[in-house]
């Protein structure tokens, strides 16, 4: 071998071992790449799932140490906008309730000098006297809805009333709320349909659950159309015993389904109807209570109002 063959095979040599050492470098640095990869998803997996991140060491100075850091410093920043958000609301909460308790009197008050005005406007007032007087208790009578609900959804939302339930019958229950709502059922002309058993005891608390059913069918009537109707059936299965509510009125938005059991919350196809967002909210709260549930379904038109009970 001559010395010019020589020196080529050194520099061969010397060329497959800067390549052997390259790859191997990038093997390395690929399965560092890809442990760090690994450890960053499993931090970004405990973020996620609401875990509390543990603190790194500072003397890291990978990528996935100073990713890993950020993240931390994100979560801390995160759950401490979420407390306040909730330090807020609970703020919030306690604000409108005391109002409402503060409203209370003096609104009862008022309605007691409207009905002592009324008494002797019917006498003696003329016509304009007497529209001005219906308006201004209507206005009332709106007030004071508004402030009892108030009142009744703080109670629920702080635990200040107790549900207490009983094997009641439920038809029972039911022919209470309807009992509530016929007469604005009459003006509208709307009809009810019945699949109903003679019987069905559920255990149950009469009143609060009355209230739910009520701002059902409320609802139902309310955002049905003129000589419409409203289909009322009751079911069974080895789970739950479901009541359901089913009108043709005007319905919701696919994307609402969720949105309308939000307080104050009031559907984009809502026009005229008056209401203040809080029937749904409330009635939802007592089924909760109740360890039930409620639930809503697009029908086109309408909707179908789902209300469950556990059997126990």
């Amino acid at each position: 071998m001559d010395l010019t063959e020589i020196l080529w095979w050194s520099a061969g040599m010397f060329l497959l071992g800067i390549l052997a050492g390259a790859a191997g470098m990038y093997r390395g640095q690929r399965k560092e790449r890809s442990r760090e990869l690994k450890k960053i998803s499993n931090t970004v997996q405990r973020m996620t799932s609401g875990k509390e991140l543990p603190d790194f060491s500072d003397c890291e100075e990978t990528m996935d140490s100073k990713i890993r850091h950020q993240l931390l410093r994100l979560q801390e920043i995160l759950v401490s906008q979420k407390q306040d958000a909730q330090k807020e609301r609970k703020e919030l909460q306690e604000l409108i309730s005391e109002i409402a308790h503060q409203m209370r009197t003096p609104l009862t008050n008022l309605k007691n000098y409207l009905d002592f005005l009324s008494e002797e406007i019917e006498k003696k007032g003329t016509e304009p006297e007497l529209s001005y007087l219906k308006a201004i208790q209507s206005s009332e009578e709106k007030i004071y809805f508004l402030t009892e609900h108030f009142i009744r959804i703080s109670r629920l939302e702080h635990g200040l009333i107790q549900i207490r339930k009983e094997e009641r019958d439920l038809l029972k229950t039911l022919r209470n709320a309807l009992g509530q709502i016929l007469d604005q059922a009459e003006k509208k002309e709307i009809r009810f349909e019945f699949e109903l058993p003679e019987k069905m005891h559920v255990m149950h608390d009469a009143n609060w659950l009355g209230e739910a059913i009520f701002n059902l069918l409320d609802n139902a009537v309310k955002y049905s159309p003129q000589n419409g109707k409203i289909k009322i059936s009751l079911q069974e299965n080895e789970m739950f015993t479901t009541f359901s509510i089913r009108d043709y009125g005007i319905g919701i938005e696919p994307e609402e389904k969720n949105l309308i059991f939000q307080r104050f919350y009031r559907g984009k196809r809502v026009t005229d109807e008056e209401g203040f967002g809080i029937g749904l909210y409330l009635a939802r709260k007592i089924l909760f209570l109740h360890e039930g549930l409620l639930t809503v379904k697009r029908c086109e038109p309408g909707v179908e109002m789902k209300l469950s009970l556990p059997r126990q």
